[in-house]
C-alpha cells in the first residue's frame, strides 16, 4: 500500500490521560467546544487566556487569566491552541512541538498533531468517528446515527 505524500493521515488512538494535565490556550467558544469533550475524560484541564468566557469558567476548569508565554506549557501533556489569532495559534504550536508536546490547533487540521473525533461515550464504551479532519459535520452525523442504533439496541 502506498500513501500520497500530500495526504494527511491521523491514526485513531486512545491516549491515557489520567493524572495528565491538558492546556487550552484561549478561553472562548473555540475552547469551550473541545473542553466539553475532553472534560468527559479528564479533570486536569487548565484554560489560559487574558479573558475567559463565563461559560468556560462554569465548567470547573482551572483558569489562568493572562497572556500566553512559552513557559506556560511546562508540565502539560497535551495542548489545544484555541485562540482567535491564527499567528498566536501557530506560535503556540511551534512552542509546544519544541517541548515535545502534541498540539491541536483548533479548526486547523493541517497545523495539528492530532484531531478530535466525534465521540459517543456510554458507560465504559466509547465510539469515535473521524473523517480524518475533512468533514466534521459528517463525522457528527455518523456518530448520531450510531447513537440512535445503540439507544435502540439496549
Amino acid at each position: 500500500m502506498t500513501f500520497s505524500p500530500v495526504a494527511m493521515m491521523f491514526l485513531p488512538l486512545n491516549i491515557r490521560i489520567d493524572h495528565r494535565r491538558i492546556l487550552f490556550v484561549g478561553g472562548g467558544s473555540l475552547a469551550l467546544h473541545k473542553i466539553r469533550t475532553v472534560e468527559r475524560y479528564s479533570d486536569h484541564i487548565t484554560v489560559l487566556a487574558p479573558e475567559i468566557d463565563q461559560e468556560v469558567r462554569d465548567r470547573g476548569v482551572e483558569c489562568l487569566c493572562k497572556a500566553y508565554e512559552p513557559d506556560d506549557l511546562v508540565g502539560f501533556f497535551l495542548v489545544y491552541a484555541a485562540t482567535n489569532d491564527d499567528a498566536l495559534n501557530l506560535r503556540i504550536r511551534d512552542d509546544a512541538r519544541a517541548r515535545g508536546l502534541l498540539v491541536n490547533v483548533i479548526d486547523n487540521r493541517q497545523e495539528s498533531d492530532f484531531i478530535s473525533p466525534a465521540v459517543l461515550k456510554k458507560d465504559d464504551m466509547t465510539i469515535a468517528v473521524s473523517s480524518n479532519g475533512m468533514n466534521a459535520r459528517k463525522s457528527v452525523a455518523w456518530r448520531n446515527r450510531i447513537r440512535d442504533l445503540v439507544d435502540n439496541w439496549e
